[in-house]
């Protein structure tokens, strides 16, 4: 173009002067200006060729955008939705934390119970032993006087005798079952380990109705455990009304077997036989009686027992499924974190990419806008080329 403009001076200068010139230099000029004008119009079409290349560049490009726009109001969509869902496992993980303490005091509750029965359990003991020994000291003066009657009345002692080796395998009974629930009270059981958390979920959705499923069960399971503490109370209480009775009838026991000694120690004056062996009978029945009642008083004492071992492994059961399931929705929570740490740095990314190919639109644009101010230059100058020409 720089070119083209001197030229185009000079020719407008010569002809403006009017000098004269021959027919072959009009000639050669207007040769050289038709050269110079088909030049001009290959360059016109290869600016436009250059234009229409940069109107589907940025079409194209405009395309880009849009989609990136689209995919960035997606991710935008999905980090609301992870959000969200990560607020709602963190709720669900603070009402398990709350379910995990709950049943954490009730078990405190629950051993604290069982402690405080086997230390009555263990007083308990303590007085039939107590009990044992007064018979024992009964049986004595009961021995003594029997054996002083019969041999005023010259009879065999061999029933007196047998008797006295029952009491005394009985005391012997008693005292080996002492023993036992001495050996019971120490070596009490520990909890179980927590097991291990099982493998973490990769789907959101998925992991969210499990997270749910496990919550309801959680519930059933807390209900259940609630009614087998009640059960379990029940139980105590009406344990608690058997011991009660043992000792009014043990109390009742003792008055007796003091009222027969008062009554054996009466009979010991009168010379009838059939006092003596009245009273041997009585001591007999009560003697069976109380047999029968601590036997009964301790296989309470043994299913008491065992219902409190199964409360306190149901307790630890329910505390390690708890302890795992908490552990499982905190990789959960952690995963849905880092998932939406890595949407976030998508979407920067994104707009990052949006931002650079906005800047070159725009420098598309300005190139576009001198392509064609330079067509326009182009086309003016090839207008006056053709103007001279035909004035030519």
């Amino acid at each position: 173009m720089q070119y083209f403009r001197p030229t185009v001076t000079t020719k407008e200068h010569d002809f403006g002067l009017g000098a004269p010139v021959s027919e072959a230099e009009k000639y050669q000029n207007i040769l050289q200006l038709e050269q110079e004008v088909r030049n001009q119009d290959k360059f016109i079409s290869s600016l436009k060729l250059q234009i229409e290349d940069l109107k589907q560049t940025n079409h194209g490009l405009e395309e880009y955008v849009r989609k990136l726009l689209d995919g960035k109001e997606v991710v935008s969509s999905r980090v609301e939705d992870l959000t969200s869902h990560n607020e709602h496992l963190c709720q669900e993980l603070i009402k398990i934390d709350q379910l995990a303490e709950q049943l954490e005091k009730e078990k405190k509750f629950v051993v604290d119970t069982a402690d405080k029965e086997l230390e009555e359990a263990k007083i308990e003991l303590i007085c039939q032993q107590n009990n044992i020994i007064v018979l024992e000291d009964t049986i004595k003066r009961l021995r003594s006087i029997i054996l002083e009657t019969e041999k005023a009345q010259n009879k065999s002692p061999s029933r007196l005798d047998s008797f006295v080796k029952t009491l005394e395998a009985d005391r012997e009974y008693y005292k080996r079952e002492a023993q036992n629930l001495r050996k019971m009270i120490r070596s009490r059981s520990k909890s179980p380990r927590r097991p291990s958390p099982s493998s973490r979920g990769t789907n959101c959705d998925v992991e969210l109705l499990k997270t749910t499923r496990d919550r309801e069960e959680l519930k059933c399971m807390l209900e259940k455990y609630e009614r087998h503490l009640a059960e379990i109370q029940g139980n105590v209480k009406v344990l608690t009304s058997e011991r009660d009775k043992t000792f009014l009838l043990y109390e009742q026991a003792q008055e007796e077997i003091a009222r027969l000694r008062r009554e054996m120690m009466k009979s010991c004056k009168s010379p009838k036989s059939t006092t003596a062996h009245a009273i041997l009978r009585r001591v007999e029945t009560e003697r069976d009686v109380a047999f029968t009642d601590l036997r009964r008083m301790t296989t309470e004492r043994d299913s008491l027992r065992e219902r409190l071992k199964i409360a306190q492994e149901t307790a630890f059961n329910e505390k390690a499924h708890l302890e795992q399931r908490i552990e499982e929705l905190e990789c959960t929570v952690h995963n849905l974190d880092d998932e939406r740490m890595e949407q976030m740095s998508n979407m920067t990314l994104m707009k990052e990419t949006i931002t650079t190919v906005e800047k070159e639109m725009k420098s598309l644009a300005r190139k576009a806008m001198d392509t064609e101010s330079e067509l326009g230059r182009q086309k003016a100058e090839n207008n006056s080329l053709r103007i001279i020409m035909k004035q030519s």
